[in-house]
């Protein structure tokens, strides 16, 4: 039987693979498939290098990070040199995560493994700068977070949004170590600003106004419990904040990240029901509160973006509904909310938000599985033009689905 990864062994065996692509893969070239029909990929740019998120700028420009240091920005299809970031680039560590402000000059956000020279304590940055459209550059640098990265090299988090209230979050798994109240450890480690989706001020970093924690040390937090989380996004009927959760070797999440949000690692993973913990055996701060996930994979598949498709253009079917990627397989699933938009509307198999394949077999999957990519899934975003756009980390390419 072949068990799906778990997400700590996602980069490393991603890594291998693109090596084996960039030799001569005897799988041939790397492509997209549409499992519906109505649905359909074509190329939007190829020759990215392990690119792990992508915003756009405007219709015609996407700004691109690679794993290893390198913002790009794809023009019409060409792409082009933008920064240089002096980043660990171990597992999941490297140029993570980025959000763009409209305006001119738009303000991008970045974060991102900052490379420890001898002496330094390895740290997470996340980083304002202003987008020079004329000389392609970021300029205007100001840091807006400073987070720990040991002891790593996995569960470094990145993925970043600003919020449909104006703030910046920002998630951050527990850097591959345990033993914190932030990760439901009872009497252990202070909070250390691991293991949280942080909500700050996108100009200052400091908390923001609303958060659901009066603690000084808490302040800047709006959930906890993360393992790590490869994608968030919002709503944009109801304005909340999902995200996607990576487990160990088993229930990779979906969860709705309410304000003041446990999500039980390490103690819980997938839904409570299904552990042999209890409420009780959660960390739980004043305003706090624990929820099940809205849907779980039994195995692993390695998932990372999330994406509300806030667009008309693929059909009604689709409009305000969820896309999700994975990194293992390089499935594009597709959930529909159900009328309270708390929860996913699921039948037969799947009505228990659970998919629980049997071996190869992803019997209970094919309902949700709208697409197929090769070269596996990191990001998913909704274009200018209303279309979607799925970013593919092994073979480097941006796709758009029509």
């Amino acid at each position: 039987m072949r068990k799906a990864l778990g997400a700590a062994a996602v980069a490393a065996v991603a890594i291998a693979a693109a090596v084996a692509l960039a030799q001569g893969s005897p799988n041939g070239t790397p492509e997209s498939a549409m499992q519906d029909g109505a649905l359909s990929s074509e190329l939007v740019a190829q020759g990215l290098e392990f690119p792990t998120s992508m915003r756009f700028l405007d219709k015609d420009n996407i700004l691109v990070l690679q794993k290893s240091g390198e913002v790009k920005l794809v023009s019409k299809g060409q792409i082009h040199d933008i920064a240089q970031f002096d980043v660990a680039n171990g597992a999941e560590q490297g140029l993570l995560g980025i959000a763009v402000a409209p305006g001119e000059p738009a303000d991008v956000y970045i974060y991102f493994t900052k490379n420890a020279t001898s002496g330094e304590e390895l740290r997470h940055r996340l980083y304002k700068y202003s987008y020079d459209r004329d000389n392609r550059a970021l300029v205007n640098e100001t840091m807006i977070l400073d987070l720990p990265g040991e002891p790593g090299p996995y569960h470094s988090g990145g993925k970043i949004a600003i919020g449909p209230d104006g703030m910046l979050y920002a998630a951050i798994g527990d850097t591959n170590a345990g033993g914190g109240v932030l990760d439901n450890e009872i009497g252990g480690r202070e909070p250390d600003d691991k293991s949280v989706v942080f909500r700050v001020n996108r100009e200052t970093g400091e908390a923001a106004e609303g958060n659901p924690f009066s603690d000084g040390r808490l302040q800047r937090y709006y959930a906890y419990g993360i393992r790590n989380s490869f994608g968030m996004d919002f709503d944009p009927v109801t304005g909340k904040l999902w995200m996607t959760e990576n487990g160990p070797d088993k229930y990779d999440e979906v969860n709705i990240v309410n304000p003041g949000f446990n999500s039980g690692w390490h103690k819980v993973y997938g839904p409570m029901a299904r552990s042999n913990a209890t409420a009780d055996d959660l960390v739980m701060f004043n305003d706090a509160h624990y929820a099940d996930p809205a849907f779980s994979w039994q195995y692993p598949v390695g998932i990372t973006d999330i994406e509300f498709f806030d667009s008309n253009m693929l059909g009604e079917k689709y409009e305000n509904n969820v896309f999700v990627g994975d990194i293992n397989y390089g499935n594009l699933y597709f959930f529909e909310l159900d009328k309270e938009r708390d929860g996913f509307k699921l039948e037969g198999e799947l009505a228990d938000l659970v998919s629980d394949p049997v071996g190869d077999d992803p019997h209970d999957l094919s309902a949700l599985i709208v697409g197929k990519f090769d070269g596996r899934i990191t990001d998913i975003e909704t274009g200018p033009d209303g279309r979607l756009y799925v970013l593919t980390f092994l073979d480097g390419r941006i796709y758009r689905i029509s």
